[in-house]
């Protein structure tokens, strides 16, 4: 048995959203700083609950602050020291019995890079956006990318699923959801150890899918449908 293991970044392989931590840092020194995290955070909610378009969500949360590649470059190396508890063992395991792993991100390259490196993922297994800079100042995102809209991860999926013979999605948003929705991934497994989104709660009990809250029940459903598709179920 062959089978492609697609991680989501963001409140999965990471405990933080790394795109709300470097906008939080830009907006440190704004005398509304409350309020303007406030709204982030709103944003990054509808965004991952399927209430505003993906796209329209990156963009206004980049629009919030300011931000430059010196700061993106610093948020990335403290990025490096948000991994989720439990999380590198785990990918060690399943590498070690033979399951791909890609991350598939909506979140961006610029920042994840070094964080996903130590996660043992090559630039091949790496699917994110990328931000556009004109100088030092990032002024957009690439929207070429299909992570950038609502089912990019679908395309990136089926770009990628090849021969294998089981592809588990697995995330904490209900653009995760989408691509077991969309029929590229087999198994969807909502990850509501981080962020527990009710609608992508919902989503999986109302289809079937599972959902865990912790590092440890996400190991077991994974040996679980390991041993079923072994066995032909």
């Amino acid at each position: 048995m062959s089978r492609l293991i697609a991680f989501d970044v963001d409140s999965t392989l990471l405990r933080v959203e790394s795109l709300d931590m470097a906008v939080q840092h830009a907006l440190s020194s704004l005398p509304d700083r409350e309020g303007a995290e406030a709204r982030l955070h709103g944003l990054t909610q509808a965004g991952m609950t399927g209430q505003l378009a993906l796209r329209d969500s990156l963009l206004t949360r980049i629009g919030i602050a300011e931000l430059t590649r010196p700061l993106i470059e610093e948020i990335a190396e403290t990025l490096r020291r948000q991994v989720t508890p439990g999380i590198k063992p785990l990918l060690k395991q399943l590498r070690d019995q033979g399951d791909v792993l890609h991350a598939i991100s909506g979140g961006f390259t610029d920042l994840l890079e070094p964080v996903l490196d130590d996660l043992g993922f090559g630039p091949a297994f790496i699917h994110a956006n990328r931000f556009r800079y004109q100088g030092e100042q990032v002024t957009g995102l690439d929207e070429d990318i299909p992570l950038s809209r609502n089912g990019g991860k679908t395309e990136v999926l089926n770009l990628i699923a090849g021969q294998f013979d089981q592809v588990v999605m697995i995330g904490d948003g209900m653009t995760d959801f989408e691509a077991y929705e969309g029929g590229a991934a087999d198994r969807f497994i909502g990850f509501g150890v981080i962020a527990q989104r009710e609608v992508v709660l919902a989503a999986a009990e109302h289809s079937g899918a599972e959902y865990v809250r912790t590092v440890d029940a996400l190991s077991r459903a994974l040996k679980a449908s390991a041993f079923d598709q072994a066995r032909g179920d």
